[in-house]
This record gives structure tokens, C-alpha cells and sequence, in this order.
């Protein structure tokens, strides 16, 4: 039977990255030829460049962790960092990289719609290949806004499409016909990369996500453009 998974049906989301937590960081570096290294560590350097000074740090939609971890030990200072996901498999994959650390960690099943964490609580928040699965992203953004601390720095992390129209079209053929096959192969779950496929191109835009987060409240907000725009990070600080 071919598995539908859609964004309107977080519990389906919630499955589909369970089934494929335990080859998702194998298959990601497949996918985008190891780029999402390079893109990470972008991330990562752009929250370190607006706030140098980060001792709680929250990690959206963590995944498996590698976000976070790399971001805990690029600091200089000893953080405490929370790790949060809807995905109980993600986590699992998540706590069994953790190692003796000098950092606090804590890991959170939860939504990134209602973030369980006081408000005014962190100073930097994360989320990388994230928001667009996430039902409501102005929910999502509503919430980060509260949780941050004013200087507080947001750096999101997504997958988007290019603005080139050559490496547009080739862009298009690669999420419609090769992910999908690879994602089969790999993680043996076709039809979650088709999902993360559609999911890409149906995303807004880039700049539409930028206005999100200024009309939201954040100030000094920037759009970074990765590898032709096939990835971006959008920015902001909540003074």
C-alpha cells in the first residue's frame, strides 16, 4: 500500500521521520553530496556572529543532533542546549551521539508550535530542514519570539529552490526523479522523499519567510543564499 504523507497530518509526519530516523544522516549526505555540511556550518556562523556569547541554546525540529552538537562544539563557553523534536525516533538516534560533554543537554519531544520552555529562556534558536514541515510556521515563529531573550538571535536553516532558471529546471528534475529513488534505496521509504520533495517546492519562498519574521518583531533580519539558493538561511534578532 503506498504510504500519503501530508503536512496538515502532524501524526503521519511524525511517522514518516520515525521510519527513516536510523539512515537519515547517511541519506542526507547522499542527497546533497555532502553540501549540507558547508550549509550547517553557515548556520552555525551566523548565529555565533550575531550573539558570540550563547548560554542556552534551543535546537528546533533537532533531528538527529547533528545540527546541535556541531553547534556545542564550535562554543566557546559551556552551554546548555535543548534538543527538541516531535519524532521520538529522531531523538533516540539524537541521545546516542551524546557523549561525556562539558555542555548541559536536554532532549524534548515536543511540538515547535508550543515550545515547553519559559519565555525570555535562550539566547539562540535554530531550525534546519525544519519549518516547512511544521504545520504553522507563523505558529512556530510566534513562539521562538517568546522564548528568546531580547539580543536573542533566530537562524533558520531550509532547503529551497534556486532563482537561476537553468539550475531551476535542474533542480526540479533532481527533487522529482532522483530523490525519491535514492531515498528508496537508501532508507527504503520512496515515498517519505517524495513527501520531503513536494515539500521543498511548496514551501514559500525565502523572502516571504524573511517578512515572516519581521512582521513577527525581529530586527537586523537577513537572508543568506547557499550553493545557487538551493538552501538559505533567513535571520533575525529580537531586540
Amino acid at each position: 500500500m503506498t504510504k500519503i504523507y501530508q503536512k496538515n497530518q502532524p501524526e503521519s509526519i511524525q511517522k514518516m521521520f520515525g521510519s527513516i530516523a536510523e539512515q537519515y544522516d547517511k541519506t542526507n549526505a547522499l542527497l546533497s553530496f555532502n553540501l549540507h555540511r558547508y550549509w550547517n556550518r553557515k548556520l552555525i556562523q551566523t548565529v555565533q556572529n550575531a550573539h558570540p556569547q550563547v548560554d542556552q541554546y534551543l535546537d528546533l525540529c533537532c533531528g538527529t543532533g547533528e545540527i546541535a552538537y556541531a553547534f556545542l562544539k564550535k562554543s566557546r563557553n559551556r552551554i546548555e542546549a535543548f534538543l527538541l523534536d516531535f519524532c521520538e525516533e529522531m531523538l533516540k538516534c539524537a541521545r546516542s551521539k551524546q557523549q561525556n560533554s562539558r555542555d548541559r543537554i536536554h532532549f524534548i519531544q515536543g511540538d515547535a508550535q508550543e515550545i515547553p520552555l519559559p519565555s525570555k529562556s535562550v539566547d539562540a534558536v535554530t531550525i534546519a530542514y525544519g519549518i516547512r514541515n511544521v504545520k504553522d510556521p507563523q505558529k512556530c515563529v510566534n513562539d521562538v519570539f517568546r522564548v528568546l531573550r531580547p539580543g536573542g538571535v533566530f537562524a533558520i536553516l531550509e532547503l529551497t529552490q534556486p532563482t537561476s532558471s537553468l539550475m531551476s529546471f535542474g533542480h526540479r528534475m533532481y527533487l522529482r526523479a532522483v530523490l525519491p529513488i535514492i531515498g528508496k534505496l537508501t532508507a527504503s521509504n520512496k515515498e517519505a522523499y517524495e513527501y520531503l520533495s513536494n515539500s521543498i517546492q511548496a514551501f514559500i519562498p525565502p523572502e516571504d519567510l524573511q517578512k515572516l519574521l519581521i512582521e513577527t518583531g525581529f530586527e537586523k533580519t537577513r537572508k543568506l543564499s547557499l550553493t545557487g539558493g538551493i538552501a538559505t538561511i533567513v535571520s533575525g534578532i529580537k531586540c
